[in-house]
């Protein structure tokens, strides 16, 4: 296949070393008579360097070639077996050892900085870096080359100045936290350094070892790596880790320390810079400190996924849960002596993509308000069905166990081998029990112990211990949805199929279950369910109940398989499948599917909802809740709502110029273009929906423009839609709530 002999010699200069090894693989056809794993022969190819590794693909024409697009750096990990963020003993030696699990003694810092921008986005060629702001343990600064007055300001000359005093600054630390650092502030401020001829080092190294700032693409996002340096970006942190309607760093403060950060609107940083306006200062260094926060808040985590893992600080800050447990998983596959399958091709990737299995069980709710709630869910559902049939991609279908085996949707699962995924499962639950077991005989010790004492709850000791089985949980619950992932290597529709199916069965023999032992089960979801007794009683008689019918139920379950006691509710509100709220008796409450945790609605919908939820839940009040509607509508129409108040937030999904029908955001994101704006599929456009006799569509204005707004719009589409979904599951219809002061049409009801 190589054309001449001057391509063999060239293909052969790029080869070290060619070794014939025995490696196990999976057959991953299940059409194919063959055993499901099967011993081969193959040969080994080391290259000089790895970015050989690209050159040899053509060896794809010869037949099947294995791990060849794994990168260097994570193969090297893997293969040595080296856990990053760790300390040892003879680090050089093959049998290094572990010296302890302590966190690395790393110098943090956050960065964050601010730039001058008259139109929707800042432009590097022309749009100058106005401030930079840090902050680390030792140090509050912003940098800065206008005479603010701020007790944190740093005066500098100029602008190249402000750049040269931040590379400085950084090149202090060894883990540099930002938010979306990846996608913008380290690729502005390398566009800027380059505008004045700055070198970007970050790193101490002698001149000729000096690395520059890289920049590359990953998918269609940015990674900003930093020889010499962990760059965590805590914005893909947070997408993974936190169920928020908007990722703003706002948001994500708000959410982890309940503090209302300051915001000024990056429209206004420009005017606010003009006018030698202090709060910019302010502003910028609360980014700063937030971030800071964020990414303390968060360090302790990612160390435990990177060295679960076996991958580096920087990769697994940016790994989604499926990538992670996909190393996980290349880390067990090469101390079993297997070869990973190989990533899907594209075409493979559409057919799986189009590939469809039913889900898990949703039990349609009894709609209204009840009272004295048990919640019961198995734990771990998904993996615990995992592991009790055995159920992987190298193990589906065996041919040493077909007459044998029971035949789930017509596949089997082998008898005498544990598959690569029940395997890594099993490690990761068997590990997170062990540390719970710690963490609870830790808890029933005297509390009065030195705080320094290495039993102490408020230990370090315990503190990673608490970190590491929350990490190990997050792990251990994605395998199923790492199966079903089109782009997984051990992906397998089949085997995800299963699952879900077996899920389905249990929670409805669950259900069956607690039915005929005087429960009324409520709703029921995947893999938990909500019940009252069928006798009203009171909370005593309930949870011996409950705990009753656990102790006869888990007898019957396979040994690997639990439910357990959730919670008790004194009262919840249940509307259809995934829309509820429940309410504890610390008045605790938990909302799930309902419109305030969404984008998509503004926030006066969503605090009338809230309002509205909390007396009835709080209350058990029907007339009280109707109140709040009334008295929302009329400030609606005296004006009394605050304009931000009034935002609706839609996600841009596809690029403007795709859209076949026109919608709010898709109007207001050709205005924002029209106007010089920049744009990227998954912005998040806010407007406001104004007044006037033009299409809903046309009157979508940005909140900056916004001179008032059409009253009606708001009552109509955003205030009633999420309190009557309530409302109706408490039996008050749509006609009543219309009527709640006369009878007269739903307009009428508002004009009146």
């Amino acid at each position: 296949f190589l054309n001449s002999d001057e391509d063999k010699k060239n293909l052969l200069n790029y080869i070290e070393d060619l070794e014939t090894v025995k490696r196990t693989i999976i057959n991953s056809n299940l059409n194919d008579l063959k055993n499901r794993i099967i011993e081969k022969n193959l040969t080994k190819i080391t290259v000089k360097h790895p970015k050989n590794v690209p050159k040899l693909r053509i060896l794809k024409e010869l037949g099947e070639i294995y791990e060849h697009d794994i990168p260097f750096t994570k193969r090297y990990l893997i293969d040595k077996n080296i856990i990053p963020t760790t300390y040892y003993h003879n680090f050089e030696d093959e049998d290094r050892k572990i010296a302890n699990n302590n966190l690395p003694e790393l110098k943090t810092i956050s960065f964050d900085m601010e730039v001058y921008c008259e139109g929707r986005e800042p432009e590097p060629e022309k749009n100058p870096i106005l401030m930079t702001s840090f902050c680390s343990k030792d140090l509050k600064k912003v940098i800065t080359y206008k005479p603010f007055e701020h007790e944190y300001v740093e005066l500098v000359k100029d602008e190249e100045e402000l750049i040269k005093r931040t590379i400085d600054i950084l090149k202090d630390y060894d883990i540099i936290y930002t938010y979306n650092g990846d996608n913008f502030d380290f690729p502005y401020l390398k566009r800027r350094a380059e505008h004045f001829g700055i070198d970007v080092f970050f790193d101490k190294q002698k001149k000729q070892k000096k690395q520059k700032i890289k920049i590359s693409r990953g998918g269609i996002h940015l990674r900003s790596y930093i020889p010499g340096k962990v760059h965590i970006d805590l914005y893909p942190i947070a997408r993974r880790t936190l169920n928020l309607t908007k990722y703003k760093l706002e948001d994500v403060s708000y959410e982890l320390f309940g503090v209302h950060k300051l915001e000024v609107g990056h429209q206004n940083i420009s005017n606010l810079w003009n006018k030698m306006d202090k709060n910019l200062v302010e502003y910028s260094f609360q980014d700063a400190y937030y971030t800071y926060k964020i990414g303390e808040y968060f360090l302790p985590l990612e160390v435990m996924f990177s060295r679960i893992v076996n991958q580096t600080l920087f990769e697994v800050s940016r790994m989604g849960n499926s990538q992670m447990v996909e190393y996980l998983l290349l880390k067990h596959s090469f101390n079993n002596n297997f070869l990973a399958p190989n990533k899907p091709s594209n075409r493979e990737y559409q057919k799986r993509l189009r590939g469809y299995y039913e889900g898990g069980y949703v039990k349609e709710p009894i709609k209204g308000m009840h009272e004295n709630i048990v919640s019961m869910d198995f734990r771990a559902l998904y993996p615990s069905i995992i592991i009790s049939y055995n159920i992987s991609p190298d193990t589906i279908d065996c041919k040493c166990c077909e007459d044998t085996s029971e035949k789930i949707l017509g596949h089997w699962f082998c008898k005498k081998r544990t598959g690569i995924i029940p395997q890594v499962l099993r490690n990761l639950i068997e590990r997170r029990k062990h540390i719970k077991k710690i963490l609870k005989d830790k808890d029933s010790k005297d509390n009065n112990k030195d705080n320094n004492d290495k039993n102490s709850k408020n230990s370090e000791y315990y503190d990673l211990l608490n970190y590491e089985q929350k990490s190990l949980k997050i792990l251990a619950n994605s395998h199923y949805g790492y199966l079903a992932y089109p782009r997984a290597r051990w992906y397998s529709k089949e085997c995800a199929e299963i699952i879900t199916h077996l899920g389905r069965n249990y929670i409805q023999k669950t259900i069956e279950e607690a039915e005929k032992n005087g429960f009324k089960v409520i709703y029921a979801d995947t893999d938990g369910l909500y019940s009252v007794l069928k006798k009203n009683t009171n909370k005593k008689t309930l949870l011996n109940k409950t705990y009753e019918f656990l102790n006869k139920i888990n007898e019957k379950l396979p040994k690997d398989m639990e439910l357990e006691f959730e919670g008790y509710y004194k009262r919840g509100i249940f509307i259809t499948k995934k829309r509820y709220a429940l309410i504890d008796e610390n008045n605790k409450i938990t909302i799930k599917g309902l419109e305030f945790v969404r984008r998509d609605w503004s926030n006066i919908a969503k605090k009338t909802q809230r309002a509205v939820l909390e007396t009835l839940l709080k209350d058990g009040d029907i007339e009280s809740a109707k109140n709040i509607i009334r008295s929302t509508i009329t400030d609606l129409r005296n004006k009394k709502i605050d304009k931000e108040d009034l935002i609706i937030y839609t996600q841009l999904t596809k690029d403007v110029n795709e859209y076949k029908t026109t919608a709010p955001h898709v109007e207001v994101a050709k205005k924002i273009i029209k106007n010089g704006g920049r744009l990227k599929v998954g912005d998040v456009i806010g407007y406001i929906i104004t007044s006037g006799n033009k299409s809903i569509s046309e009157r979508a204005t940005l909140p900056e423009d916004a001179k008032d707004y059409d009253t009606n719009y708001y009552i109509d589409n955003q205030i009633l839609p999420p309190v009557l979904r309530i409302m109706e599951s408490l039996g008050i219809s749509k006609d009543e709530l219309k009527n709640l002061n006369k009878q007269i049409t739903l307009d009428g009801f508002f004009r009146g």
